[in-house]
Parts: structure tokens; C-alpha cells; sequence
């Protein structure tokens, strides 16, 4: 071999060799993932990684509460904008091998950000785009997909709240099956996943078991025309709404009234008779009227907001009522959700699904604290504000465990920083509050289902710890 043949020997094998060193130097974690990604979906338009000019727009688009679109919150390191099951499946599959946590949003409702913020490496499953709902008259059965407009997936997995639940209970209690993808990328129904799992994600917060696609539920009656209420009664400056809807006419409406609760006043006047689908136009505050589309657009805009939950078991004292109003006051921007209990709420048993709050409740307390001034100083001052209010109702609310709404969440009452080890004491205290002796059952099914804790964030289930 001549001088020069070896010479470009060597020059040919040092290029080779910089470049493998600057291909391995440059696989990072989002690079492994993307990969991987490709190389188990098709990966057509549904990722965007922050170089893309799309990424900020989608993922400001469902973050409803401002507190997080700071410069300086987490970023994913990539949103998959999911169109189908194999989407779910790939990215489960790249961030379990390359050891990148998943967060899943259907409508960013999340209170505290769970959804789209984390502190460790993340990429964010968002369901928009899988938001199909199917109908069938004939059973009277409907599939809707996790991503279908509010965001059905985490408002059915934390109970499912809705205005008619005092007479057919909540989401949970209509649910008939489910599609989810769990840790090892298998798609299940009902039947395959088994009577626990289906058990657990019907109220036990899905996020902690797999990403949930779509849900079955048992459609309900409801007649052709609804009558709706809201009674206005003001103080100075505050003032109370009395919200109500009733599932018959306004004369029949105003007679129960004037028999059980005759201190309302309720008049004529203050009801609307409309059909049902109006009245989702109704609770959303929206002028008579509106055209029905409104009900298809998106959520509200963002803004600055801390929220907290308590369940009322014994009457409150009118003095501490007063009193409540006082401090209220103090705060400009408070406000607060009684919503009444009872009905067949009562005759569902606590541990027919994970959301156990049921008999023995008179009502559930929202308090909701909402801000402009998005400054450190604002923050702090009407976080610390909301705190202040509900240490005031501690001694008429309930205890032992105090008990919230999952889907009010509220890192108050713990959460595991960093998301990425789940500390089972702190799990316990924020579990019982949310799920009381329930709790227990879900660490059983989380264990059984992801043993391997890979569907975790601050407030997850956790595995059991023998």
C-alpha cells in the first residue's frame, strides 16, 4: 500500500469514525423516540417537536388555566397529535423504551396542568383529532372518543359530572364499555381488560391505567321540554345564584318548589321552558338564543384561576354563612359551586365505582378563584387566598378522610414532586381524599395492570409497596 493509499485509508476511517461519534453524541431522547416512533406508526403530521411553528399554538390551544403558559413552565418534548389507536400505541412504546413519561390530554381541563406539564422529560398524548361520536338509536347507546369537544376522556375517567344527576347519577354510572391502550400497547375492551380495570377507569382517574380512547355509554330519557332556572338574590356586593333544572314543566316545577323550598320565591318568571339541548347553552351562561353551533366550539378562554372542593354532610350555621359572605368579600374574584346531593346519587353504592361520594352528602362545595394579573405577587396572593377560605369551612365539611372531587384537582392536598417516583404516603393522603376506601382497590388494580408504575404524574395511583 503507498504512502498515499494509507494515508487516505486513515483519512477515510477517521471521517467514519467522527461521524459515528457525532451520530451517537447526537441521539438524544427526542431523537430515540422519533426513531422509534416511525419505525412503529406512521408518523404523517402528527408530531410537532418544538422546532415546529406549529408547536406553541397547539399546545397553548387546550391550556385553560394561564398559571402554566410562562416562559418558564416545561415543555414536552414533543406533542403527538394522535389520529388513531397505532399513534397511541407507538408513542406508549418509544417513551417506555427511552424512558420519557407521558402525559395524555383530551381538553386540558386539568386544574393543576397534569395534563400538559411535567417536571421530568415528557411528551404529550393529545386527543383532539380522535373525536368521533357514534350513535345508536336503536340500542340507545352512544361511543364517544376521549377527545370529543370539552374533553370526554378526563370528564368521564374522574366521574363525569353533569346536571342531571340526581336523577340518572354521574358518567360513570352510564358506562357500558370502554376502549384503552394499556403499558404494554394492547388495545382492550371490556371483555379483555376485565371487570377491575374497567371497574378502575370509570372514576379512578384513567390516566393512571393507559389512555383511554373511547367510552360506550347508556343513553338516557329526557323529555321534549326542560325547565330551567336562575334566581338572582344580591347583598351589597355579593351576590347569589340559585341554578336549577328540572326534568317537566314550569307548573309542576313551581308547585314542588312552593312545597319543599318555599324561601326560594321561586316565580314564573324566572323559568324557561326549553328542550334539552338548549339548556347545555343555558349552564354555559350564554344569552337566549344563541344559535345551537355554539355548543360545538371551543373551550373558554384561558385565565388565571385555583380551585378547591369539600362535600357538605350537616346543614351550616347561618351566623358562619354570614360570616363566609364577609371574608368572601375580601377576596374580589371568589366565588363558589354548592351543587345539591341526593336523588340517585344516594342509592348508588361508594364502592360501585371509584367515585365514592355519595349518600350522606347534602351538597358539594366548589371554590373557585379566577385573576387577571398574571405576576408572581397576583398568583401567590389569590392562591393563598383560596387556601384561606376553605381553612374556614374546615369544621362544616367533612373529615377523616376531607374529602375532594378528582376532577377539581388540587395539588394541595399532595402530590409527588418529582412526578417520576411515586411516594405511597403522599399517594395515600390525596387518594383517600379523593376515592376514600377505594383507594385501596385501585393500588390493587394499578399493581396488577402497570407494576411498573410507567402511567404516573403528581397525583397518579400508585403500585403497592410490600
Amino acid at each position: 500500500m503507498t504512502t498515499m493509499r494509507k494515508s487516505s485509508f486513515l483519512l477515510t476511517a477517521l471521517t467514519i469514525l467522527m461521524s459515528i461519534s457525532t451520530a451517537i453524541s447526537s441521539h438524544s431522547p427526542l431523537q430515540n423516540f422519533l426513531t422509534c416512533f416511525s419505525h412503529n406508526s406512521h408518523a404523517s403530521k402528527v408530531i410537532y417537536t418544538p422546532n415546529n411553528t406549529s408547536f406553541l399554538t397547539i399546545l397553548n390551544k387546550k391550556m385553560y388555566n394561564k398559571k402554566f403558559q410562562t416562559p418558564t413552565t416545561p415543555k414536552p418534548l414533543a406533542i403527538i397529535a394522535a389520529k388513531d389507536a397505532s399513534h397511541v400505541q407507538a408513542t406508549i412504546k418509544c417513551a417506555k423504551s427511552n424512558n420519557i413519561q407521558i402525559r395524555i390530554r383530551s381538553g386540558g381541563h386539568d386544574y393543576e396542568g397534569y395534563s400538559y406539564v411535567s417536571d421530568v422529560s415528557f411528551v404529550i398524548i393529545d386527543m383532539f383529532n380522535i373525536n368521533s361520536v357514534d350513535i345508536n338509536l336503536q340500542e340507545e347507546t352512544a361511543w364517544v372518543d376521549s377527545g370529543a369537544t370539552l374533553g370526554a376522556g378526563g370528564h368521564f375517567s374522574g366521574g363525569g359530572y353533569g346536571n342531571m344527576m340526581r336523577k340518572y347519577g354521574l358518567s360513570v354510572d352510564n358506562i357500558i364499555d370502554a376502549i384503552i391502550v394499556d403499558a404494554n400497547s394492547n388495545i382492550l375492551d371490556r371483555k379483555s381488560m376485565g371487570e377491575d380495570l374497567f371497574w378502575a377507569i370509570r372514576g379512578g382517574g384513567g390516566a393512571s391505567f393507559g389512555v383511554i380512547l373511547s367510552w360506550k355509554l347508556k343513553l338516557v330519557q329526557v323529555p321534549s321540554q326542560l325547565t330551567v332556572f336562575n334566581v338572582k338574590r344580591s347583598k351589597k356586593v355579593v351576590q347569589l345564584n340559585f341554578i336549577g333544572q328540572f326534568l317537566g314543566t314550569t307548573e309542576r316545577l313551581l308547585s314542588l318548589i312552593k312545597e319543599s323550598f318555599p324561601e326560594l320565591n321561586l316565580k314564573n318568571s324566572d323559568c324557561f321552558s326549553m328542550p334539552w339541548i338548549n339548556t347545555t347553552l343555558f349552564w354555559y351562561d350564554k344569552p337566549f338564543g344563541t344559535p345551537l353551533e355554539e355548543v360545538l366550539v371551543e373551550g373558554p378562554p384561558s385565565i388565571y384561576f385555583k380551585s378547591k372542593s369539600d362535600y357538605v354532610k350537616n346543614p351550616i350555621p347561618k351566623v358562619v354563612i354570614e360570616s363566609l359572605w364577609k371574608k368572601m368579600i375580601e377576596g374580589e374574584t371568589m366565588y363558589m359551586d354548592w351543587n345539591p346531593y341526593g336523588g340517585r346519587m344516594k342509592e348508588i353504592l361508594p364502592s360501585q365505582t371509584p367515585f365514592p361520594h355519595r349518600a350522606g352528602n347534602l351538597f358539594k362545595i366548589q371554590y373557585f378563584n379566577r385573576w387577571i394579573d398574571g405576576s408572581p405577587e397576583s398568583i401567590g396572593r389569590h392562591v393563598n387566598f383560596s387556601r384561606l377560605i376553605q381553612k374556614f369551612m374546615t369544621p362544616y365539611v367533612s373529615s377523616s378522610p376531607r374529602e375532594a372531587f378528582l376532577n377539581y384537582r388540587d395539588a394541595d392536598i399532595g402530590a409527588n414532586i418529582p412526578s417520576n417516583i411515586t411516594k405511597f404516603d403522599i399517594a395515600r393522603t390525596y387518594g383517600r381524599s379523593y376515592f376514600k376506601a377505594n383507594f385501596e382497590r385501585l393500588v390493587s388494580v394499578k399493581t396488577k395492570v402497570d407494576p411498573d408504575d410507567f402511567f404516573r404524574y403528581e397525583q397518579s395511583i400508585p403500585t403497592k409497596t410490600y
